[in-house]
């Protein structure tokens, strides 16, 4: 039995880190759901979360930060592409955020972004 439950946590664990072009796919019916996948696909995950910070600030306070900012979504999509460093320096403690502009298409930030805009 405990090999068992090993084995479905590992299947699991494998399935939800790698999305794969199917699920990509079948999530364009459902943005909220395609912006997530994108995110997971492109590693966005392990630093950022909906809700709670993990290494940068969770994309809810990313949202409220940046409701009020008449260019709130060129100034994300610039933020992704680009990498930074010092706008979140009391949430992350200094951390950076990468470049992301050879890693990610034009299209898939601005979905991205717009999924964190909405929250």
């Amino acid at each position: 039995m405990l090999q068992f439950n090993f084995l479905l946590v590992l299947a699991l664990l494998i399935t939800a880190c790698d999305t794969g072009d199917a699920m990509r796919e079948s999530s364009k019916n459902n943005p909220t759901i395609h912006a997530r996948v994108i995110a997971a696909d492109n590693g966005c995950m392990g630093c950022h979360a909906v809700g709670v910070t993990v290494i940068g600030p969770a994309w809810k306070l990313v949202a409220k930060h940046y409701k009020n900012e008449p260019d709130s979504k060129a100034l994300l999509i610039n933020s992704i592409k680009k990498g930074g460093k010092g706008n979140w320096n009391n949430i992350t403690g200094g951390q950076s955020m990468p470049a992301h502009e050879n890693r990610m298409s034009d299209e898939d930030i601005a979905i991205v972004v717009d999924y964190i805009l909405a929250l």
